[in-house]
């Protein structure tokens, strides 16, 4: 069956901004500034947004609503992001509206209240309000609360959308995504509670829970890719980040919950650093390579199929950009984590590097954001 898509000509602008501000979290981080506000609460929130915005009504079969408010997000995350760089802080009032534009859109876009993968993303969203109504109130706290309530569903909600979509296999096993989402929504409420109240015991087991999920996860990927049904031959570049964004989620989150149950946070930062820089980045990037170069085609080169020669979506973005990504990030981001514990120049060298190398990809798709922009 055919479901009724639509396009969301804002998407690659969110995508192109998330990465824009990605680059400038490095320079903050280089310069000794605060750089985790910057990911935590504008770059990946944002990012989130807009590929939501292009993929959940797709997903349920029905064609985008209330496309204008969109417009009306746009304009109040400039507002925060002016507001942060100029005040170095958030504006709590303006941030509860960004996120409840953000949650608004997804409720009037929400028909299969009963599909589970819809409601990772309510649940992600959910969260993202509450983190908006709290933020005035408790800035760390809600850190935590937006990174495992609302990244983490909606994050493991993508890879029940993009492996299968992108690696033409089925989705079979629903009962492991009801678990998957029991254990996502446990973990959610359960990490940022007990690092609100510092019980660092009960963090770590609850970290446990998220290990579980992620585990489930794992496990619904492989079983999806052991099928071998696909007309591919080997697995699709965009799944390959997934992939790898999954190993370095096994990693990162282990050495979270580790830190926690031993009360020896001298390795907090590479947790932190590995979840947003490894984790996060590596699945961002195989999300956009597929996201920017297929709305450019569909709008630009769909329409001449069959009348001419256009060419195929590997072609529009060459796949030799993104692959030079999937070598160096997993070798520049570990020397960015250990850096610090050689020597702080070092960390900074390996910052530069890694602002050099997603520079790079972000130079290679602005002139395909301008051209989806103009379609």
């Amino acid at each position: 069956m055919i479901r009724p898509a639509s396009f969301i000509k804002t998407t690659p602008l969110y995508i192109l901004i998330f990465f824009l501000l990605l680059l400038a979290s490095l320079l903050q981080k280089t310069l000794g500034k605060n750089y985790t506000d910057t990911l935590i609460f504008f770059a990946f929130p944002g990012l989130i947004s807009g590929t939501l915005f292009q993929i959940y009504p797709t997903l349920q079969g029905h064609p985008f609503r209330g496309e204008p408010l969109i417009y009306v997000h746009l304009v109040v995350w400039f507002i925060n992001l002016l507001f942060y760089f100029l005040k170095d802080s958030v504006n709590p009032y303006a941030y509860l509206l960004l996120s409840s534009i953000h949650t608004m859109l997804i409720l009037i876009n929400t028909r299969k209240i009963k599909d589970p993968v819809v409601l990772f993303f309510l649940t992600g969203s959910f969260f993202y309000t509450l983190a908006g109504v709290l933020i005035k109130e408790n800035p760390i706290f809600v850190k935590h609360l937006i990174t495992v309530g609302y990244f983490m569903p909606v994050i493991v909600g993508s890879y029940y959308v993009f492996v299968p979509m992108l690696q033409i296999e089925e989705l079979t096993k629903r009962g492991l995504i009801w678990l998957n989402l029991l254990l996502q929504i446990a973990s959610s409420v359960l990490v940022p509670l007990f690092w609100y109240i510092s019980d660092y015991t009960l963090l770590s087991y609850s970290g446990t829970l998220l290990l579980l999920s992620v585990g489930t996860l794992s496990y619904s990927v492989y079983h999806m890719l052991s099928q071998r049904k696909s007309p591919l031959k080997g697995l699709d570049v965009s799944v390959q980040f997934f992939i790898l964004g999954l190993f370095m989620c096994w990693f990162f989150l282990l050495v979270g919950v580790l830190t926690a149950g031993s009360g020896n946070f001298g390795f907090f930062q590479l947790h932190s650093d590995g979840m947003l820089y490894g984790f996060l980045t590596t699945i961002s990037v195989g999300a956009s390579y597929h996201i920017i170069p297929f709305l450019l085609w569909w709008r630009r080169y769909a329409p001449r199929m069959g009348k001419e020669k256009v060419p195929t979506l590997k072609e529009v973005l060459n796949i030799s950009v993104v692959k030079k990504l999937l070598i160096l990030l997993p070798p520049l981001t570990t020397g960015l984590f250990f850096g610090d514990m050689v020597n702080p120049y070092v960390e900074k060298a390996f910052s530069l590097a890694l602002f050099l190398l997603l520079g790079y990809y972000t130079v290679k798709i602005f002139p395909l954001v301008l051209k989806t922009l103009k379609s």
